[in-house]
């Protein structure tokens, strides 16, 4: 679903929050492919344009298995590649089944790294939960719209964006994803970077995470380093919560801090709403 979203409905909805967003500092840039200029959207730093590029590239910096997108080691050191073929894992494109490899036999031809990319093309969006009322109030303090900003959490955790209409797979037409994400980069503050420049974002910058499934996950943040919600939230705000001072390591302040100053300034029982809210996502 995120793959069908259009770039122009990123930058369209960009375009309409941009009023709202530009007097809480919130500015926020599309990263883009240095091959046709297109809008990516995938992985922390939006630095992958698609799931099939996402997963070549997992399977060669995750796991070390070179592919077809991704052809070559990381490590050429010799005494480490003794023995293995590059790339590791291919379309098969033998004329016989002599090697394993045979172009006409439909158990091989796939490789693993592209089954995994239909694997994840295939998944089903995680679905919310009912919503208690608290987690009802806790939406409307997160934001659902420019009639209702609440304290301003929607500014980049876009709750949906529609897919385009000409979809070759014809039930992606037009559908509501309810993402929770403007699949923009935004400048998230010393405290948070990772020093990594992929692209357009540079080394305080990451992809505005999509919030659907939160819920069911563990770990937060791009290197997990909480499995507390709150704290997750609180370190949007800068080195501390409260704001990162300009300029601190090189980068300007988190893009978030007036809304994490917004988070903090509310009761704990509407910061338990919100809470509660995300959880049910």
């Amino acid at each position: 679903m995120i793959e069908a979203i259009q770039d122009r409905t990123i930058l369209a909805n960009s375009d309409v929050t941009a009023s709202f967003r530009a007097p809480l500092g919130i500015s926020g840039i599309p990263n883009r492919s240095g091959n046709d200029g297109t809008i990516t959207r995938f992985g922390w730093k939006a630095q992958n344009k698609s799931l099939t590029i996402f997963a070549g590239e997992a399977y060669n910096v995750e796991m070390g298995v070179t592919n077809d997108v991704f052809p070559t080691a990381r490590d050429e050191t010799p005494v480490c590649n003794q023995g293995v073929n590059e790339p590791n894992d291919i379309i098969r494109t033998d004329t016989s089944d002599v090697r394993n490899q045979a172009f006409n036999n439909p158990l091989h031809q796939i490789p693993d790294w592209f089954a995994f990319a239909i694997f994840m093309k295939e998944l089903a969006p995680p679905e919310p939960v009912p919503f208690s009322p608290s987690a009802q109030r806790g939406q409307q303090l997160f934001g659902t719209g420019v009639n209702n900003p609440g304290i301003g959490c929607f500014l980049c955790h876009t709750p949906t964006m529609t897919t385009g209409s000409h979809n070759e797979t014809e039930a992606l037409r037009n559908l509501p994803a309810h993402l929770f994400s403007d699949l923009l980069v935004h400048h998230m503050g010393a405290g948070l970077a990772d020093n990594i420049t992929q692209g357009l974002a540079q080394g305080d910058m990451f992809r505005t995470t999509p919030l659907w499934g939160i819920g069911q996950r563990i770990f937060f943040l791009h290197d997990g380093r909480t499995s507390d919600l709150l704290v997750a939230i609180e370190a949007h705000g800068g080195t501390d919560g409260a704001g990162d001072s300009n300029g601190e390591n090189g980068y300007p302040p988190s893009e978030a801090t007036r809304v994490i100053q917004r988070f903090n300034a509310l009761s704990v029982a509407d910061k338990q709403a919100i809470l509660d809210f995300l959880r049910s996502l």
